[in-house]
């Protein structure tokens, strides 16, 4: 086994879930925590890396990423039934078989009187006995990764799990953004079963020592400079969330040594960001939009010919820095720029979330006529994703209930029913009461 950095946090989250077993037997869900995006890909890629012949826990882990929609199918049903598809495939496969023997398993049919948490459990236990599995030296881990658009109703789904008793033998795995915790409730009210986990993963550290690594076998100084630049974008980066102005001008002023030297207009304008995201964490409105019309500047002052899709980012920044900030009217106008700009390469989500933004700032200043102009532009090219896109789109709901905001009379009659289609009656009300409930969490 590599011991490298990205292996060293899978033996620490399995050192830590290991222990979380021995100290809380009662505990049967647990739920990692995790503060980003790359937290999340790292403790996502622990789940996945537990399924592998090179697994780092004695627990069994099935991985299991099943759209929640209660109201389209079952989740137990979901479930279940793909699990049986999987070991039907595993003891089709020799090799899998000489090495684990046959799986014996079949999910049962759902009793009448029986309710959906008791049947899953019921047939998890079962599976458990074909994996022969008794508890005591592993266990049965569930890790539940969903696709869902209402957590809410997801953590509840897990709270029935846990009324009906998950066994011994068997343990629940979940993730959750510290930014939403949606589970709080289940810990407030099962705290005696649930249990959420604080891994410090360190990945500033982890990144600085991939680059390190990096940096050692490249062989022109320049390639080395590269590197070195990175690692300082990575100080930056950790300086917004200490707050600390030294240390962000310290690594401002040495990547932008490096760009200058080398002419990375690219890379230059990216430092000019990172002071922006600074300043805008401290409120430092001034030097905020200082450092983004750098950045801007930079950008559009490249001799580069090609369109760059980055600027669109900045322009947002900026935009958002006005919107933040009650100022309507100046918002627009830069929302208005960025829509203007060539959109070679760009995703079409990126241009529906700026007429989100461009729709609420004109309605916000009074403008709602021109609102709802500019929302039914975004709505025509979200519609070109098709009707099953949209009703899998979280952003679409959102987009959609603002929309609604800037309709007169008759735009809502006619738009509200076609949103009634995708997503039901009362989306909207549910939608609201998410909103408030991540909102408390926060």
């Amino acid at each position: 086994m590599e011991n490298n950095a990205i292996m060293q946090r899978v033996m620490m989250l399995s050192e830590m879930w290991t222990a979380a077993l021995v100290e809380h037997p009662q505990v049967t869900t647990f739920a990692w925590v995790g503060a980003s995006s790359v937290e999340f890909k790292t403790i996502n890629g622990f789940m996945m890396y537990q399924t592998s012949l090179e697994k780092t826990l004695a627990d069994t882990v099935l991985y299991l990423a099943q759209v929640y929609d209660p109201e389209k199918r079952s989740y137990a049903e979901n479930i279940l039934t793909d699990l049986d598809a999987y070991f039907k495939a595993w003891n089709g496969e020799p090799d899998l078989v000489a090495n684990s023997g046959m799986i014996n398993w079949t999910p049962t049919e759902r009793a009448d009187t029986t309710t959906e948490s008791q049947w899953f459990i019921e047939n998890l236990t079962s599976l458990a006995v074909a994996l022969d599995i008794n508890g005591q030296t592993e266990k049965l881990v569930i890790a539940l990764i969903p696709a869902a658009g209402d957590f809410r109703a997801f953590s509840g789904w897990i709270g029935d799990l846990i009324e009906v008793g998950i066994p011994n033998h068997i343990r629940v795995m979940l993730y959750e953004s510290r930014d939403s915790m949606f589970y709080k409730k289940l810990e407030q009210n099962k705290g005696a079963e649930f249990k959420y986990l604080y891994p410090d993963l360190d990945i500033a550290g982890a990144m600085d020592q991939i680059l390190e690594e990096t940096k050692a076998k490249k062989q022109s100084a320049e390639e080395r400079d590269l590197v070195s630049f990175q690692q300082g974008l990575i100080k930056m980066n950790e300086s917004v969330a200490y707050g600390d102005e030294e240390v962000l001008c310290h690594y401002r002023d040495f990547c932008l040594k490096l760009a200058n030297q080398y002419g990375w207009t690219t890379q230059a304008a990216l430092v000019r960001f990172f002071e922006y995201s600074f300043y805008a964490s401290i409120n430092k409105e001034k030097e905020a939009h200082r450092a983004i019309d750098q950045a801007i500047n930079i950008t559009l002052g490249a001799t580069q010919q090609k369109a760059d899709t980055q600027i669109y980012q900045y322009y947002i920044a900026k935009g958002n820095l006005y919107f933040m900030s009650s100022k309507f009217e100046e918002a627009a106008m830069v929302y208005k720029t960025c829509l203007s700009l060539d959109r070679t390469g760009t995703q079409p989500l990126m241009l529906v979330g700026i007429h989100q933004m461009l729709g609420n700032s004109l309605r916000q200043s009074g403008k709602k006529d021109e609102a709802w102009d500019n929302f039914k532009s975004g709505w025509d090219l979200l519609s070109a994703e098709g009707e099953e896109a949209l009703k899998e789109n979280a952003m679409a709901m959102f987009y959609a209930r603002d929309m609604l905001k800037a309709a007169n009379e008759i735009m809502f009659t006619v738009y509200a029913p076609i949103m009634d289609s995708l997503w039901g009656n009362g989306w909207s009300a549910r939608l609201e009461e998410q909103y408030q409930q991540m909102q408390k969490s926060i």
